[in-house]
């Protein structure tokens, strides 16, 4: 079992290990068993949501792992769908949450998308109450662009501390990005791997054959290797999980980090939402 420790990104009072385990699409007894394995192995950073369905699942894994709770960071995200009406029902829904996952508080609490139906002004206060409540230590945002946090941070009185988006080599997200370290906001980002596009691009598999290391240790070390992100690469496979956390130790030079992130091209999304398509900035 590891006994690494995480290199750590600070932002408002939150202190975030850069890299965790994501768990979208991960079910049943595979989530509980990947959750499970990952503490024990070392990991120190857990992110689900209610979307997801398997909080239940997430805090099943953590109570098997017998990991205390005061070692990890554990993040969870509520949908806009528990915000139309008002401010109560987002409270409501994190405290569902807590039920689910079987835990007194979340270090990080998100609103999942914004939704032009649900007035921030209403939510970013609920948010902020349910951070003085005790319920949530930190909160933030997920698939924000630089106009819904303007708006957001208006209605804040306490940090918003990440905005968790879709990022990898392949994705514009510059514009962003600048604004959110001007912020004080971390970048979080999901799909690190592009889904998958990552193993199939001759540019990081040839730096990957130079490190001796794997496509994706090579994206997530990218990410990783600005002090302002952090990553939640997803795996419901067991054995990839030392892989990804060993990507933390892969140093990168200037010239590769420039390679990289030349890939980046106007149609490099990956997730898009059906009901929900949030603006981008670049």
């Amino acid at each position: 079992m590891s006994t690494k420790t995480y290199k750590i990104r600070t932002a408002g009072k939150a202190n975030i290990p850069v890299l965790g385990l994501g768990t979208w699409q991960s079910t049943g007894q595979d989530c509980i068993d990947v959750v499970s394995q990952a503490l024990k192995m070392g990991y120190e950073h857990i992110d689900t949501a209610q979307a997801y369905d398997n909080e239940v699942e997430v805090g099943k894994g953590i109570k098997q792992s017998g990991v205390a709770r005061d070692k990890f960071f554990l993040t969870t995200k509520i949908f806009p769908d528990d915000m139309k009406f008002e401010p109560e029902k987002l409270i409501a829904a994190a405290k569902r949450s807590l039920e689910n996952l079987d835990t007194d508080y979340v270090d990080l609490l998100l609103l999942h998308w914004p939704d032009s139906r649900v007035p921030l002004s209403e939510t970013i206060p609920a948010l902020c109450e349910l951070q003085k409540q005790g319920l949530t230590r930190n909160i933030g945002v997920s698939n924000f662009n630089i106009a819904n946090i303007i708006e957001a941070k208006k209605h804040a009185d306490v940090p918003i501390v990440v905005n968790q988006v879709e990022f990898h080599p392949f994705i514009k997200q510059n514009t962003l990005q600048t604004f959110l370290n001007n912020h004080h906001i971390l970048l979080e980002a999901y799909s690190p791997l592009a889904r998958g596009d990552v193993f199939n691009n001759d540019v990081i598999k040839e730096i990957a054959d130079k490190h001796n290391v794997t496509p994706a240790q090579i994206s997530l070390a990218w990410i990783l290797s600005d002090k302002d992100r952090v990553a939640i690469p997803k795996t419901s496979n067991p054995d990839h999980l030392q892989g990804n956390l060993d990507a933390i130790e892969v140093q990168l030079s200037a010239d590769e980090l420039e390679k990289i992130g030349n890939l980046a091209r106007s149609d490099g999304r990956k997730i898009e939402h059906p009901d929900y398509t949030p603006v981008w900035d670049d």
